[in-house]
């Protein structure tokens, strides 16, 4: 019989697969407790650093378990890990069949519907006919309708953004392409799968609707959640009430092209319908062009609505609900445009929701963007949802994550997500020598982030770190703001190739860096977490600051105003941990391996200043602290 412990021995499967394999103990401890958990139900809290194999520790289990089980990650390039390759390596290495489900949000599927009113459309024309074409010939070919596929198109092109499946967008069983549907192909896959891996975006769409009476996902006694520190910023993304200008345009113009795409025979109408359209489209820029703003999120409070705003407002709702009484009415009404109805309904309703602000537990606010405004209303507590939702409706829940703990405990990932009862807790830390492997810089002349000379100063230290390690290096900003500012700097001023996030897709910018050893790249957001560049590429990761989360988001600001409310410390217990949960993330870009060596530098005097400061360094691996870029270099040349 084969056990979990046998599985991971020196000379198990594992061991006999791979030929040369390393008995981890910490991998087989986080194995043992998913195994326990699943065995007799309940909550497990799993923290293993980078290195200590916990894919492989969750997985043995899962597939040794038998019960129908869910695994929802992160990034979509976990997902992919897992499911093509670390399933397809244990299920030959262990000589068992699962039948398994790979399943994405439906963005990432081709809408055949959507492409039959596109191409019907006089938006098409503005699409080079090359590209149309690429598109109808690989509509026609695809078995399974995903984006993945289409490796020559760009991350944003915007034509995907015409003919993709979305939440809004789909019909469901009254759809004419419902059996040739790629979203219903791989749902009905997924429905008779043992285990289904997901990525938390979808999992959290599948919650949102199961509370609507309907369901993505198939029914499970088990859910696993892998990098589950992203799990209260996308449930409250999915508990959360938007309406955009965008989304307003876009359900007005989708409703135009399907009824052009439709065979009414009575349209003598349709100029009166497109005048409509047109004028939706321009009250709807009106309203919500009164919240523009500054770039990023802002309060909705009681000051940004007055008379003229409910004025727009009115008008707007007036305009859709007619616009809407006249969809219902088209004689021969085909479900495409039956469901624009239903759409243009649902704004009404949101837009209501959120303008009105009569739930004291929700947060309000308006987004301000390139190319939108978006409206919306947000939980301030996440954690009654998830806890009605997933903890108390599932037999076993496994939370994994390389960064659950903030000052060597699990408290603040807890109080996040209401696990407010008995849970097995674990915490391993990643089996690197970090006092031989690497160095944590933080200047004994750091530089304080309210100086106006923050960025020229942190210019003149990164100048000096790259030079070095002659480049490889990572510098995470806290803001686009500081990214822009530091790159167009270090640009000028470096000799090797400095890369910026945004400036190429993600997978480009990685495959840059790693081409040339004396690379820079200068990112925010989507570089602290999730990048993995393990060897001598990456040698030095710098941070500008702290991580705090801005206090004038609303969704901060309402979360620290509801613990102060409760007379409870909100810097120390939501601020501090939240950070140090995110600069324990960018730390981590650096050793990926145990033959990895460098540095990691945190630019901030806080770190020397604060008192809180030691919660952030007792959060990280055990680096030894350097102060002085003498003694530094003395390292750094023992070491290269």
């Amino acid at each position: 019989m084969i056990t979990v412990r046998k599985t991971f021995a020196t000379d198990g499967p594992i061991a006999q697969k791979l030929g040369r394999y390393e008995k981890r103990d910490s991998q087989l401890q986080l194995a043992d407790a998913v195994e326990r958990t699943m065995a007799h139900g309940g909550v497990l809290l799993g923290e293993a650093g980078t290195g200590t194999g916990k894919t492989l520790a969750y997985l043995v289990p899962a597939i040794l378990n038998g019960n129908r089980m869910v695994i929802s990650t992160g990034t979509r390039n976990l997902q992919e890990q897992i499911f093509f390759r670390d399933l397809e390596f244990l299920m030959d290495a262990l000589g068992l069949t699962i039948r398994k489900a790979y399943l994405k949000g439906q963005e990432n599927y081709l809408c055949k519907t959507r492409l039959h009113a596109f191409v019907h459309s006089p938006k098409c024309l503005s699409y080079r006919s090359s590209d149309v074409s690429q598109l109808t010939r690989w509509a026609n070919l695809t078995d399974t309708g995903d984006r993945m596929e289409l490796a020559d198109m760009p991350d944003d092109d915007p034509i995907w953004r015409e003919v993709n499946s979305t939440r809004e967008t789909r019909i469901g069983a009254r759809c004419p392409f419902f059996e040739e549907c790629f979203v219903t192909r791989a749902r009905r896959v997924a429905m008779t799968a043992d285990l289904v891996v997901v990525n938390h975006h979808l999992y959290f769409a599948d919650l949102a609707t199961r509370m609507q009476g309907g369901a993505i996902l198939p029914s499970h006694e088990t859910v696993i959640f892998d990098e589950a520190h992203l799990i209260e910023d996308i449930a409250t993304e999915f508990f959360s009430t938007k309406v955009s200008s965008l989304r307003t345009d876009r359900a007005i113009t989708d409703a135009l092209a399907a009824i052009s795409a439709a065979q009414f025979r009575d349209d003598t109408y349709e100029n009166e319908r497109q005048k409509m359209g047109r004028q939706i489209i321009s009250l709807s820029s009106n309203l919500f062009d009164q919240f523009r703003g500054a770039e990023g999120r802002a309060n909705l409070d009681s000051t940004r609505i007055d008379a003229a705003h409910r004025q727009y407002y009115h008008k707007l709702d007036s305009a859709l609900e007619s616009f809407e009484l006249t969809l219902r009415h088209l004689e021969g009404l085909e479900e495409t445009v039956d469901h624009c109805a239903h759409r243009i309904s649902a704004i009404r309703d949101d837009l209501g929701d959120i303008l009105e602000r009569n739930d004291h537990r929700y947060v309000y606010w308006a987004d301000t963007r390139r190319r939108s405004v978006i409206l919306g209303a947000s939980p301030i507590d996440v954690s009654e949802y998830f806890r009605n939702e997933v903890l108390f409706k599932r037999d076993t829940v496994v939370f994994c994550s390389a960064t659950l703990s903030t000052d060597g405990d699990f408290r603040f990932f807890k109080s996040r997500l209401g696990i407010d009862f008995d849970a097995e807790e674990l915490l391993l830390d990643a089996p690197f020598n970090y006092p031989e492997q690497a160095r944590l810089y933080i200047p004994n002349h750091g530089i304080d982030p309210r100086d106006d000379k923050f960025t020229e100063n942190a210019c003149n230290e990164i100048l000096q770190l790259i030079a070095l390690t002659n480049g490889g290096a990572f510098v995470l900003c806290t803001s686009f703001k500081n990214m822009n500012a530091i790159f167009e700097t270090i640009s000028q001023n470096w000799f090797g190739p400095v890369l910026r996030q945004g400036d190429a897709p993600k997978f480009s910018l990685i495959e840059q860096f790693q081409s040339d050893p004396a690379s820079v790249l200068v990112a925010t957001t989507s570089f602290w977490q999730g990048v993995d560049i393990p060897g001598s590429g990456l040698r030095l990761v710098i941070i500008d600051k702290l991580p705090f989360a801005s206090p004038a988001d609303p969704i901060v600001a309402a979360r620290v105003a509801h613990l102060n409310e409760q007379r409870r410390n909100a810097f120390m217990e939501y601020q501090v941990p939240q950070a140090a949960i995110t600069l324990k993330q960018g730390f981590g870009r650096l050793i990926r391996t145990a033959d990895d060596r460098g540095i990691v530098t945190i630019l901030d005097s806080r770190l020397h200043t604060k008192r809180y400061a030691q919660s952030f360094i007792r959060s990280l691996p055990n680096a030894p602290i350097v102060d002085d870029f003498t003694q530094l270099k003395t390292w750094w040349k023992q070491t290269y």
